[in-house]
């Protein structure tokens, strides 16, 4: 993204200051120049926002906008620095609905029209920090290695196993047919692995299930 004037046409009263999430997760991996606060596109009028400034593979300077990249930085497990190779990764999240109202010159409302608009959600951590991510999540996509080993290699995964063994609890008491129950399984499975990818936390397991808690046959 250039650094250029904005063209975009003034932005419904209330909405965010994220841009139009993609239709599907993106990562952004550069080196990380510079990030802050500053007015959208660095344009005086613009509102207010956050920004990230990476140099990519092919040379070129990269600039992304969000308001909430500053929460994402605060909340980063490995706190980049300027000259650290980065991810920026931008997960789509249930969308939120947005009211514009049209009044007249007297200021009365005239119509009302409701949006609804995506609402980004923001992880920045350093390259290998998403790596090491992509790593838990193949292992836990792959039923034929065991839990012990999954864990003595990605210890970030006990809270996703704890969640596998409360899921085949509850697999068990609602579904009598083996398919039915594998098929749940298996979704369950993938989800808490794409949450991982993605860069997200998962619930953490209690204290007894850290200690060596029930283990899931599935």
């Amino acid at each position: 993204m250039s650094n250029a004037r904005s063209t975009e046409p003034p932005r419904p009263s209330g909405a965010r200051d994220e841009a139009a999430a993609p239709a599907q997760d993106r990562l952004i991996v550069g080196k990380l120049l510079d990030h802050g606060r500053a007015r959208h596109e660095f344009h005086r009028n613009g509102h207010a926002s956050y920004y990230v400034k990476l140099l990519m593979e092919n040379g070129e300077q990269r600039t992304v906008w969000g308001a909430g990249l500053e929460s994402a930085f605060k909340k980063s497990r490995t706190q980049p620095q300027p000259g650290d190779h980065i991810g920026v990764r931008q997960n789509n999240l249930d969308p939120v609905s947005f009211v514009t109202r049209t009044r007249n010159g007297e200021g009365l409302v005239m119509a009302k029209t409701s949006t609804d608009t995506p609402r980004p959600h923001w992880v920045v951590e350093k390259l290998e920090e998403f790596d090491m991510r992509a790593a838990a999540a193949r292992t836990l996509r792959d039923p034929t290695i065991s839990r012990r080993e999954a864990v003595q290699n990605h210890r970030e995964l006990l809270g996703a196993y704890w969640i596998l063994d409360t899921g085949q609890k509850l697999a068990l008491e609602k579904w009598q047919k083996p398919e039915v129950r594998a098929a749940f399984m298996k979704a369950l499975r993938e989800t808490l692995a794409a949450t991982l990818e993605r860069g997200e936390e998962l619930v953490r397991a209690p204290a007894a299930a850290e200690r060596g808690g029930p283990r899931s046959r599935e």
